[in-house]
């Protein structure tokens, strides 16, 4: 029955003069649409994995960062590379300056990098805008002993904000300062 229905299509169509056809526009908006949508997002920012409990600090520095190792700082925990390395309840003692469990997972990374560069390797640290400094300190100085001395920190990006819509306080502040021998300056 197929057959003959077909059949019957095909000569009705004849008659009409009207052939099968592919209307094209749809589908030209459809791909104008996606280049223009492709054009718009693929922009040079580097976006970090955040988590929601770290809320990262404001900059107005204009340096961006390179691709590296990235250590996030919680409440609760040290994770490298989305691996927990240490807990911070357990850094609490003053007699630990550095941090066995981030240390051992720097030597790692940096025994799988191969060649130390001039200045140590880099790497980014994320942290809360309220983390103690006490604590920022002693994951600097762990990485700094396992030869990743360039260290930056993770910050929001504000665009188009001189020093003085930033305060008073933070008027006469640089983005990028040189701390314990660690480049500390502004990563998106």
């Amino acid at each position: 029955m197929s057959q003959i229905r077909h059949q019957q299509r095909r000569v009705a169509q004849k008659k009409h003069g009207k052939g099968g056809s592919l209307n094209l526009v749809s589908l030209m908006d459809i791909f104008t649409i996606l280049v223009f949508f492709l054009m718009v997002n693929s922009s040079e920012v580097e976006v970090l994995q955040t988590s929601s409990n770290i809320k990262l600090p404001d900059s107005t520095a204009e340096k961006t960062p390179k691709n590296q190792l990235v250590i996030s700082i919680s409440e609760e925990d040290l994770i490298l590379q989305g691996r927990p390395v240490a807990r911070v309840e357990d850094l609490l003692d003053p007699s630990i300056s550095v941090i066995d469990g981030l240390r051992a997972e720097l030597e790692y990374q940096a025994n799988r990098k191969g060649e130390i560069p001039d200045g140590g390797f880099e790497i980014t640290i994320m942290g809360d805008k309220e983390l103690p400094y006490w604590l920022l300190k002693k994951v600097m100085l762990t990485c700094q002993t396992t030869d990743f001395a360039r260290i930056s920190l993770a910050v929001n990006k504000l665009e188009n904000v001189t020093p003085a819509d930033l305060g008073s306080e933070a008027a006469g502040q640089e983005t990028a300062d040189v701390v314990g021998g660690a480049r500390v300056g502004g990563a998106s």
